[in-house]
Formats: C-alpha cells, sequence, structure tokens
C-alpha cells in the first residue's frame, strides 16, 4: 500500500516535467521508502531500474549487461547506449540506479562513461535520472567530493524523512489513535518497518514477535542500520546506550562512558549529521534559570526503543526469554516511554490546527519547554508574545486534579502566562479535572478525539 509522500512526488514531476533532462538524487535511512517512491513515480512512465551492487567494475558490467540485454556492449558507456536506444522513444525515458553510492566507489570506471552517455542527451530532455542512497552521510558530505565537476549536472536533491503521525495513522486505518501513538513510539514513521506490524494483534504480541525473540526480524536491526554510516560501532552503542538511559547531558555521558568530552562532542555531531540524535534547545521565554541546557537524545523512536529495553536484553532474548523481558523491563516503562512520542503527536496537532486557523491566535514558532523540575510539551509564541502551552498526560487512568497542579508550578517556573492552554490526556479526564479545566479556560483533548 503507498501512502504519504504528496509533496515529494510533485517535485519529482516537476523535474520530469523539465523541457531539459536532469539527474535527482533522492536519498534517506534504509527503509524509509526510496525504491517504493521511484516505482509509484515511474508507473505510466517509460523508466529501467538497476540496483547497484557491491561487487567489481567485471561483475558491475555483467550484471548490466544480462538485465539490459546488452551482451555485446564491452563497456559501461556501450551498455548504457544499448540501453537508450532499445527503451528510449516518445517521452521522457527515467533511468533509476538504487544504491548508486556502490556505482562510484566499487565501479570508477562507470562515472566516466555515464558522463559521456549523460552528455549526449542533457539538452534534448530525453532523459531523467534519479540516484538513490541509503548512506545519508555520505550524500550529504562525501558525494560532491566524489562526483567532482559533475556534481554541476545535479538538478535537485530530495531527502525523505519518517512518516509524520498522520501518515503513520493512515498506514494504519483499522487501529485506534491510542494504538497508534503507541506504533509510532516502537517503530517511528520507516515504512519498512510499519509493514511488519500487524494490526490484528496486540501491541505486546507485535513487540515480542518484531523485537524479543533470537529471530525477530528486528532484533539486531539497530546495529544493521548503523554499520551503513558509522565505522566505530563500539563507541556509538556505548553513547547510545547511554542516552536511551536517560543521560542527557554531556557531562553525564561522560561519566557512564569514560570518553573525553571532547570525543563524545565529535560522536554526537557525527549521530546528529546523521539524523539519529539531536539537541534539545528549550523554548525561548522570560525565565532562563529554571531552564534545561546541553540536553541530547536519540531523535528516532525506533532506535530509542531498541537501545532502551532490546540492547540491554540481548542476553535474556537469545535465550529465549522474551515474554519475560517484556513482563519485567518493557512493560512496566511504556507509559513513561511512549509520552515522548505522544508529545511529538500533539504538537504535531497544535501544529496542524494553526496551520488552518483553528486555534484563537497565529503562532509562529513552536517548540517545547524543558525546564529543572519537568517539561511544556508544547510552546507556541504569537509576533506579539502572547503564548499558547501544551500539556500531555500518557497515565493509564484518567487525568486528574494532581495534574493541573503540576501544568501551574511548571507555568510558573518558565515564566508563562499562557492567552491559549491545551492539556492531552491519553485516556480521558475525571469529571473534577473538567470542572476544573472550565473554570480556567482550559482547552481538554483526548486522544480518541484528535
Amino acid at each position: 500500500m503507498f501512502t504519504g509522500r504528496t509533496q515529494e512526488l510533485e517535485r519529482l514531476e516537476g523535474f520530469y516535467a523539465s523541457e531539459h533532462s536532469g539527474i535527482i538524487v533522492l536519498y534517506g535511512r534504509s527503509g524509509i521508502g526510496k525504491t517504493t517512491l521511484a516505482r509509484h513515480f515511474v508507473q505510466g512512465k517509460r523508466a529501467v531500474y538497476y540496483a547497484a551492487r557491491r561487487v567489481t567494475k567485471e561483475e558491475q558490467l555483467l550484471c548490466m549487461k544480462r538485465e539490459w540485454h546488452a551482451e555485446s556492449a564491452t563497456d559501461f558507456y556501450r551498455v548504457l547506449t544499448h540501453l537508450y536506444e532499445s527503451q528510449a522513444k516518445n517521452g521522457k525515458l527515467v533511468l533509476v540506479f538504487d544504491e548508486f553510492r556502490n556505482l562510484l566507489e566499487d565501479t570508477p570506471d562507470f562515472l566516466m562513461a555515464f558522463l559521456r552517455f549523460y552528455s549526449e542527451h542533457h539538452n534534448d530532455g530525453s532523459l531523467m535520472v534519479l540516484l538513490l542512497s541509503s548512506s545519508v552521510g555520505w550524500v550529504e558530505n562525501e558525494m560532491a567530493a566524489v562526483l567532482g565537476s559533475a556534481a554541476k549536472l545535479l538538478q535537485g536533491f530530495i531527502k525523505l524523512k519518517e512518516f509524520s503521525f498522520m501518515e503513520v495513522a493512515g498506514y494504519h486505518r483499522e487501529s485506534t489513535i491510542q494504538e497508534n501513538i503507541y506504533t509510532e513510539s516502537v517503530l517511528g514513521g520507516v515504512p519498512a518497518y510499519l509493514r511488519l506490524w500487524r494490526e490484528q494483534e496486540s501491541f505486546k504480541e507485535n513487540v515480542i514477535r518484531l523485537f524479543l525473540s533470537e529471530d525477530a526480524p528486528l532484533f539486531l536491526e539497530a546495529e544493521h542500520y548503523l554499520k551503513q554510516d558509522l565505522r566505530e560501532l563500539s563507541a556509538y552503542n556505548t553513547i547510545l546506550a547511554a542516552l536511551a538511559q536517560g543521560r542527557y547531558k554531556l557531562n553525564d555521558i561522560y561519566e557512564y562512558t569514560g570518553f573525553s568530552r571532547a570525543k563524545i562532542s565529535v560522536y554526537l555531531k557525527n549521530l546528529m549529521q546523521l539524523d539519529i540524535a539531536e539537541k534539545l534547545f528549550s523554548f525561548d521565554t522570560k525565565e532562563y534559570k529554571s531552564v534545561q541546557k546541553g540536553l541530547y537524545r536519540i531523535r528516532e523512536p525506533f532506535l530509542r526503543f531498541w537501545y532502551r529495553f532490546v540492547y540491554p536484553n540481548l542476553s535474556a532474548i537469545s535465550c529465549g526469554r522474551g515474554e519475560t523481558v517484556y513482563k519485567e523491563a518493557v512493560e512496566p516503562y511504556l507509559t513513561e516511554y511512549v509520552r515522548e512520542s505522544f508529545s511529538n503527536v500533539c504538537g504535531e496537532y497544535l501544529q496542524l490546527m494553526n496551520r488552518y486557523g483553528k486555534l484563537r491566535e497565529q503562532y509562529g514558532s513552536f517548540g517545547v519547554w524543558y525546564g529543572k523540575s519537568g517539561r511544556i510539551d508544547v510552546t507556541a509564541k504569537t509576533k506579539d508574545g502572547s503564548y499558547l502551552t501544551g500539556f500531555c498526560d500518557c497515565g493509564s487512568d484518567k487525568t486528574d486534579s494532581p495534574f493541573l497542579e503540576t501544568c501551574m508550578a511548571l507555568l510558573n517556573s518558565a515564566g508563562v502566562v499562557p492567552a491559549e492552554w491545551y492539556c492531552f490526556s491519553m485516556q480521558g479526564f475525571t469529571t473534577e479535572f473538567e470542572k476544573l479545566a472550565k473554570e480556567k479556560g482550559i482547552y481538554l483533548v483526548c486522544a480518541k478525539d484528535m
């Protein structure tokens, strides 16, 4: 099932409609849906797909000749020419090279041959080349140097990111909002992982089947994913384990790992360049003393879940104790863990409300206020300085009056008097809380009604 990617498809169609030939780089982490998007885009178009291998140039040439029925060709240029002449008739030919990094690094002769071939069709508008790559760091930091002067031929870049929560909910349409929030907290918005989730099964059944057995499809997926772009996996594993255990400050990571602060900073920078980790910046308010600064966390929910629950229990899972691991190491901490995703969903909800003019005022910026005693899950501000705040309760019971006291204490710490105040609850609100909220003009939103 293909869903989402509306903006990316519109950009691809715009490139395709150009009167000139073009080369577009489509990249993103493995499993994000690059091939699926390319396959959907070329439907009804004249197109050829080639998956580049990590092999010698002789084997690469042999694969191309076999797939493109060009057995008589003696080099890459002649293979490409044969393909073009056999495929290009009326309309533009879309040539898709998946994992094209393999062609550039393992088959250096290919680049020269391709540039010669492409120069013959650059101005006639008969060719569109899609270069796909799962190596995010390589595309953003190294590819230009590998291409050299040929980099100027690139017409555009499209970076595929994870599905938004709205797209996740659209993918799993038979699930409730609460169920999708839990699913997103485990898998994030990675389509390849979402396809593995069975809506007819419970959350527990899915987690055990996908993660908590030695033959589970995602049991060792985190390390396989990181190996694509990171070499010193032992060091990165240690830092990610520290982050997963709530050691968010540089000094906390230093105490946990024993690495120098300079070394940790370099590793964190590399993780952030790959969108694996992120540095958290508190929303700017009038009160600075209570703000938490210099915080880091694992950005991607899938990796956050893996390093929080799978990594510490690899031995037990390998010994077949997945049920026990779920009962003792996962289930008791789920409410606390899922709050991160619920908070993000609430922020996405309010930003959509803002975009479509459904809030009382128009807010120009959204973020999270991180305080020493807690956080305000959603904080926004108008040009005139009016604030919107949102608090999220992910508890297993209905939200009651003590939650309101916590919210008021955090507003006081942040020095914020909101003009618009929302409270979100995973399970709904007690009658007493609803009465207090009405008196204070607080908008209440239950997850099932979002």
